[in-house]
């Protein structure tokens, strides 16, 4: 255990200067032997500004101030749903093997472009709006189902998307609107562990609650 040097007397402060004195050398260092402030740097002259006189051309920006504009960090990239949505499903491919009921979890193509003419072949063969991007439509841990829609900046989900969300919650189903992979994470993760808290009894109720509500808002 190394002990505290306790110097009482200039004769032991010459002895510590004089013991490492030789350890300075031996490392091509120098030993600054005083025991007085070292004085302060001279001062550095601040260049005062020269006004240039009228339709003068303006001075090149020196060098290093315009290697700090070039290098600073650039502006967000912007992330599409699309490029979120892949992000999603490479998270659940990690975690599938340790929960195979997300082999069942899909993306549903339902919104983007579509060429000329294709909406409405869509609508003909049964495609209807609103209906949410990603679905597990399987029962697990007392859930009917997982119902999460995917939205990115400060998109906010459209009249047939809350029929969706409300039909799907009515009926049992997780549900979750997602801004963020971490988002996405923390809803699927708390699906899988957490039990639903409402009986199937409660979930029947709240279904035929929901239709009947339903029924008085639509027009005749």
């Amino acid at each position: 255990m190394s002990r505290t040097l306790r110097l009482t007397s200039e004769e032991d402060l010459q002895q510590l200067l004089s013991r490492t004195r030789g350890i300075a050398a031996s490392v091509g260092g120098q030993l600054n032997t005083t025991r007085h402030r070292q004085p302060a740097p001279p001062a550095v002259p601040v260049p005062v500004p020269v006004a240039l006189p009228a339709g003068a051309p303006a001075a090149p920006e020196p060098a290093a101030r315009k290697a700090l504009r070039s290098a600073r960090s650039p502006a967000p990239m912007k992330v599409s749903e699309d490029d979120l949505q892949i992000s999603c499903f490479q998270w659940i491919e990690l975690m599938r093997p340790a929960h195979p009921i997300l082999e069942w979890i899909i993306h549903v193509p339902n919104g983007g472009k579509r060429p000329r003419g294709a909406a409405g072949k869509l609508k003909a063969m049964g495609v209807k709006p609103g209906v949410l991007d990603v679905l597990l439509p399987l029962p697990f841990n007392g859930w009917a189902g997982l119902a999460i829609e995917m939205k990115v900046g400060s998109n906010k989900t459209t009249e047939q998307q809350d029929d969706w969300l409300a039909v799907f919650e009515a009926s049992g189903y997780y549900t979750a609107v997602c801004y963020t992979l971490e988002d996405f994470m923390s809803h699927v993760n708390r699906f899988l562990a957490v039990a639903c808290p409402r009986t199937v009894g409660e979930i029947s109720c709240s279904q035929a609650a929901y239709f009947v509500a339903r029924r008085w808002r639509s027009p005749a």
